[in-house]
């Protein structure tokens, strides 16, 4: 995915174990585009219907509270697509 998602987590216990998971859902009801060149998202156009939730979990999940307060989680596998039908584990 880009921009690549990042996050880094506070105020986990260390002897806990955590999912990590990504959740993506509109917004409004307009469609957007990333602009390279200006690296910035742009608006185009009116929005599709909303998708069903579909949960994205990071790869590496589960991680102890001791790794979360360590590290930084990246989702840059994350790919996303707009076929509902898809059973590769991408979020729609």
């Amino acid at each position: 995915m880009f921009p690549t998602v990042r996050v880094s987590f506070s105020g986990v216990r260390s002897d806990q174990r955590y999912a990590v998971l990504m959740d993506i859902v509109p917004v409004d009801n307009k469609r957007y585009r990333y602009a390279y060149h200006r690296s910035s998202w742009l608006v185009a156009g009116k929005a599709d219907p909303p998708a069903p939730c579909r949960l994205y979990l990071h790869p590496d999940s589960p991680f102890t509270g001791e790794q979360l307060r360590k590290q930084v989680v990246s989702f840059e596998k994350v790919k996303l697509t707009n076929n509902e039908m898809d059973k590769n584990g991408q979020v729609c």
